[in-house]
């Protein structure tokens, strides 16, 4: 064993043993057991549901699952599914996949938001043979968040698709607005 590595285990074995003394508390005080980890509790249910009518016809439903990781730092991911038809050009297709978010609340309410989402788009008009293909967006932004009651919220998004690509769903600026629900 190298000398620099002996003295780097001797310190963290010192360190890790006044680390460990110096926490021993008095048998004499009482100390209440800490709370047991719920994951019921720091579960948010949510998600967006997006429609557009006319000559083009567009439904989104994009269901979310957010962890409160922390009071700042929340993650969390949901599925996609979109109906996209346009009437003047006789075209439609489907779209499905996955979001993975993530969300640190800067101040207050106000948070800086990150999303990864893959989507295979079933029958793109961008694909090389004429089937489907897989869209990778990331998008960057920040929001808001307003309680419209004790646990139930509604968010606002400014996003940004780093990614863009002529096949993507997702054209810069996007403005998603949300809800949320905790138990």
């Amino acid at each position: 064993m190298r000398p620099r590595n002996t003295i780097f285990l001797t310190f963290l074995f010192l360190f890790s043993a006044i680390a460990l003394f110096s926490s021993a508390q008095n048998p004499n005080t009482y100390k209440s057991p800490p709370k047991k980890f719920n994951l019921i509790e720091r579960l948010d249910f949510g998600g967006y549901i997006g429609a557009q009518f006319g000559d083009v016809i567009m439904v989104e439903i994009s269901p979310l699952v957010i962890f409160r990781a922390t009071d700042k730092f929340h993650t969390g991911f949901g599925f996609t599914y979109q109906y996209f038809n346009d009437t003047y050009y006789d075209y439609q297709s489907s779209a499905y996949g996955v979001n993975l978010l993530a969300r640190y609340y800067v101040w207050r309410d106000l948070f800086a938001h990150a999303e990864y989402a893959p989507v295979y788009i079933s029958d793109s008009y961008y694909s090389i043979d004429g089937r489907g293909l897989w869209v990778h967006d990331f998008m960057i932004g920040g929001g808001y968040r307003q309680w419209i009651g004790e646990r139930a919220y509604i968010t606002l998004m400014m996003l940004f698709n780093v990614n863009e690509v002529p096949a993507s769903l997702y054209r810069n600026p996007i403005i998603k607005i949300g809800f949320g629900v905790g138990i």
